[in-house]
């Protein structure tokens, strides 16, 4: 009797087990440690809050699956979807993120414009900035200055935007290209405060989310998430939330 009562008590445990959260499909998403808000907020490693956040949980739970995020240095973020080591990244584009990867429908719009404070000339367009430094992002590509600059492009690298803000304000720089969304957010906080000439657009991009060949889950099954998402206006939403 004792030892039917033991068999029971064993069947019991690896039935909850198997059906306990450690066996839950987990959507894993991988972030750019050098990532700011309004898209990432990170401290010690943790993604906290963010429009990388709201849409890897909106993904996640439109896949039946619990988000895990990890965050990896920018040039780590190919060899963590090639290995398998996460499933997606988002807001990005092939020609930026080069790699043997599945690329979803669009997801958002990313618009980089050049700036200019006030108290420097005014470039009337891109061409203008030519020999000249401009902040960028390490790692960073720019295809349309590159096509626009071409041997004439000098990059002025940082590790964030934020920092090139910094070195614009400072008088290090003249000109840095930057996220729209950040800046606006910088704005809109009172976080930059300083006059700036009209923004020159460099790019308006529609990013898409890149998927590991290794996923379990499908690029059909990615892309009706964010079809399903989209006619709900969930995604808009995320993005609206930080403008």
């Amino acid at each position: 009797m004792k030892r039917a009562y033991r068999r029971l008590l064993l069947l019991l445990g690896g039935l909850l087990a198997a059906t306990g959260p450690a066996c839950a499909a987990t959507l894993s998403i991988v972030v750019d440690d050098s990532t700011e808000m309004p898209l990432a907020e990170l401290r010690d490693g943790q993604l906290l809050q963010g429009w990388h956040k709201d849409i890897g949980v909106l993904l996640a739970a439109r896949l039946g699956r619990e988000p895990r995020f990890l965050v990896r240095p920018r040039k780590r973020l190919p060899v963590s979807l090639a290995s398998g080591d996460a499933d997606i990244v988002c807001g990005y584009q092939p020609a930026w993120l080069p790699g043997p990867f599945l690329w979803s429908a669009p997801v958002a719009e990313h618009t980089d414009v050049l700036v200019t404070l006030r108290r420097a000339p005014r470039p009337p367009a891109l061409a203008a900035v030519a020999d000249q430094p401009v902040g960028t992002v390490l790692g960073f590509r720019y295809p349309e200055l590159e096509a626009v600059l071409g041997a004439h492009f000098i990059r002025d690298d940082a590790p964030q935007m934020q920092a090139n803000l910094e070195k614009l304000v400072a008088g290090r720089i003249r000109h840095v290209v930057v996220n729209s969304q950040f800046l606006d957010y910088q704005i809109k906080r009172g976080l930059f405060r300083h006059a700036l000439h009209p923004r020159l657009l460099v790019s308006r991009t529609r990013v898409q989310c890149a998927l590991s060949p290794h996923s379990s889950v499908s690029l059909a099954e990615l892309n009706r998430a964010i079809r399903q998402l989209q006619a709900r206006g969930r995604l808009q939403a995320a993005y609206n939330r930080y403008r």
